[in-house]
């Protein structure tokens, strides 16, 4: 009986392991930042947006069980080095960035804009010249606004602060995605758009791996190709950012 008993025990154990091991491969860890409404934003205390039904509805085809942990946006890709996630729901894939992560075909390529307050009021992108631009801290935009001739750029933790400021005429105009701006005029009424901000370096937006996750990443291509070619896609981008 004691001889059963111990086998069945360790059987019990064996299996218990098996499935705390296949449920762990299972799993996958999603850093973002959730405060890029349309794209990824809370809502009632969930997380959801553009970027959160293509990045959740790829690694849900594939398999996965997802953990989405929202961290600040200076953050996400030392997050990612550091293993503390496993890919981030997407950024810009710049040279820059490549040097340190890699990234999945673009699910989405998006336009850059500057707004400003009526109450001072700039007439073009070319008057940005030697104005006081907001961006977010580590993004594109940051990039954009110090490539304008003689602009002192201001650097927020989020694009939440840069509003506040632009609404006092703390700062002249803040550089912002087309998509996201839409949120924060539609609140903001003493706020208007400039104009679309001309770039090299907007190549949309992508999700991205630590690097040498080739076979990750070439799963997650086809998943996104599939989405392209069923329409599914388009559809969220309707859904979200309209015709």
């Amino acid at each position: 009986m004691k001889k059963v008993l111990a086998l069945l025990f360790t059987i019990f154990l064996f299996v218990s392991c098996g499935k705390k091991e296949e449920t762990k491969e299972n799993i996958i860890r999603i850093g973002g930042n959730a405060e890029y409404k349309p794209y990824e934003y809370l809502e009632n205390g969930k997380v959801t947006g553009f970027s959160i039904d293509v990045v959740f509805k790829i690694f849900e085809n594939l398999g996965y069980k997802i953990e989405y942990t929202n961290m600040s946006f200076d953050g996400l890709i030392s997050a990612l080095q550091s293993g503390k996630v496993d890919v981030l729901t997407g950024l810009t894939p710049t040279d820059e960035r490549k040097k340190y992560v890699d990234f999945s075909e673009r699910y989405y390529v998006g336009k850059q804009m500057a707004i400003a307050n009526k109450d001072n009021p700039i007439a073009s992108i070319e008057d940005l010249k030697n104005k006081k631009i907001g961006v977010q801290i580590g993004t594109l935009q940051e990039n954009l606004a110090k490539n304008i001739e003689g602009a002192k750029v201001v650097s927020y933790n989020s694009f939440t602060g840069a509003i506040l400021d632009l609404n006092q005429e703390k700062i002249d105009a803040i550089i912002i995605s087309s998509e996201v701006k839409n949120e924060y005029l539609a609140n903001n009424p003493k706020l208007y758009e400039i104009g679309r901000v001309e770039d090299n370096e907007s190549k949309g937006i992508a999700i991205v791996f630590p690097k040498g996750s080739d076979e990750l990443r070439e799963k997650v291509n086809q998943e996104i190709e599939k989405m392209k070619k069923s329409g599914e896609l388009d559809n969220l981008v309707k859904k979200y950012f309209g015709e």
